[in-house]
């Protein structure tokens, strides 16, 4: 008779004054727990939180619904999961992306062409953001957990960014990510609930050029 392995989950550690979303419940590295992190953030894209069963999500892989429960105790568990794993993957594509940049004000637009590719390659992390934002407003802890991946986000288009979003200091290296994320998902969702994905893209690219200006221009010798 076949036995489920248990998951290895990750150490907790006491949360940190911030909110960081850096810990995680179940170990990603599993396969089994991977699928099922897929196919949850599909069928919670697809239907919607409220009308997402734990049988539905088995279905999508052909498991039971009591393997899904083995893994994850309740859809709220996995839920919290399901986000920080989605937005944690694109976000280390973007750092593959530009991890040889040469601090430069191209490398800064590069850096954020590649995540909003990376956005475009992740329609299914559209939906289940306005899921999990709206679950929030009823979750405290859901929405600790996604204003954590939010500051993630920004910390990783500062860096990808690179020096010429620093000069001027920190507070406005802060406030182009901000304004860059902001874009993004306003952009992103614009376009899930429009579907003109060439709209959506000549918004972005004109964002770009702005963004380009207002940066040499802060680089020019007075």
């Amino acid at each position: 008779m076949n036995t489920i392995e248990p998951v290895v989950s990750s150490p907790r550690k006491p949360p940190e004054e911030n909110g960081a979303s850096q810990q995680r419940a179940a170990d990603w590295e599993n396969p089994r727990v991977a699928s099922i992190l897929s196919a949850a953030a599909k069928c919670f894209a697809r239907k919607g939180f409220t009308a997402t069963t734990l049988a539905e999500i088995g279905k999508e892989l052909g498991l039971r619904k009591s393997i899904v429960h083995y893994y994850f105790a309740s859809k709220a568990a996995l839920i919290h999961e399901v986000q920080s794993f989605t937005y944690h993957r694109y976000l280390d594509r973007l750092k593959e992306a530009t991890q040889n940049g040469d601090g430069s004000t191209s490398q800064a637009m590069e850096a954020l062409k590649a995540l909003w590719e990376a956005i475009q390659n992740n329609k299914t992390g559209t939906g289940l953001n306005i899921e999990v934002w709206s679950a929030a407003r009823r979750d405290p802890e859901l929405k600790r957990r996604a204003a954590g991946l939010q500051r993630d986000a920004r910390q990783v288009i500062r860096e990808a960014m690179g020096p010429a979003a620093a000069k001027g200091g920190v507070n406005r290296s802060e406030a182009l990510a901000t304004l860059s994320l902001a874009v993004l998902n306003g952009l992103s969702v614009t376009e899930y609930l429009e579907g003109d994905e060439m709209r959506a893209r000549e918004a972005y690219e004109t964002f770009l050029q702005l963004l380009r200006l207002g940066l040499e221009s802060s680089s020019a010798p007075s």
